[in-house]
């Protein structure tokens, strides 16, 4: 975490998380006060379920920027990349990178595969917009 963001994070009122799973170390993690009731809720609804699909979890994000979108968000992320260094890989504007990723514009099947070969996904991932 940054310098900038530890003296962000201590001028707001936080919670201290404690985040423990099976066969993990535990991780610490802050939440502002403010978002306490809304983890709260989640838990109390998600908590002791054993496996939920990541649709329902992400059901307002795909509402607002697609399957596709958030895909390609997430898999561009876990790669480590800007919008502009994808674009500098793939050829393709980092505009329309931009726009892929807010559900602006859909993903055909050829910039699919130029992606997913970068990103090293199945390109039918870029190509499912629900």
């Amino acid at each position: 975490m940054s310098v900038h963001m530890k003296a962000r994070l201590t001028k707001q009122a936080t919670c201290k998380v404690v985040i423990e799973m099976p066969g993990k170390a535990k991780k610490f993690t802050f939440v502002p006060a403010k978002h306490l009731q809304k983890l709260e809720d989640f838990l109390e609804k998600y908590g002791e379920s054993e496996s939920i699909p990541w649709e329902e979890l992400a059901k307002d994000q795909i509402a607002k920027y697609k399957k596709s979108g958030l895909a390609l968000r997430g898999a561009r992320y876990r790669e480590g990349l800007s919008q502009k260094e994808l674009s500098k890989r793939t050829g393709i504007s980092q505009e329309n990178i931009s726009k892929m990723e807010n559900g602006h514009r859909t993903i055909g099947e050829k910039v699919a595969k130029k992606l997913a070969n970068i990103l090293r996904i199945d390109f039918k991932l870029l190509t499912a917009n629900s």
